[in-house]
């Protein structure tokens, strides 16, 4: 198995990963700015997936680079390497998540 095989297979879940939360936040912003305009809520969710958006690629690429990393430089088993880069990259991006959901709605102008 070449260094470059568990990279993209750390991209690939943190990636899925991502996109999950992504759902799920928006699915739950949709609730929250229930009783709001339409165009405020359009503007919330907006801002809120171009965060999500811009987090996953740079979560992605850093996942990827942690594995290589871990596994050169460290000498850690690949199967750790991307198990580890994967929880890390997914706490951080269900987190930054969370808070661009929330964090929307005020620079939406609602409430």
């Amino acid at each position: 198995m070449t260094r470059r095989s568990p990279a993209t297979i750390s991209a690939v879940l943190t990636v899925l990963i991502l996109v999950l939360f992504a759902f799920l936040f928006l699915l739950l912003q949709t609730i929250a700015l229930n009783g709001a305009g339409e165009s405020q809520a359009l503007t919330a969710m907006g801002i809120s997936l171009g965060c999500q958006s811009l987090v996953i690629i740079l979560l992605a690429t850093l996942a990827a680079w942690a594995t290589t990393f871990l596994i050169t430089r460290g000498e850690w088993n690949s199967v750790l390497a991307v198990v580890v880069t994967v929880i890390v990259a997914g706490t951080i991006g269900g987190v930054v998540s969370f808070l661009a959901s929330v964090l929307a709605i005020p620079v939406a102008g609602i409430g």
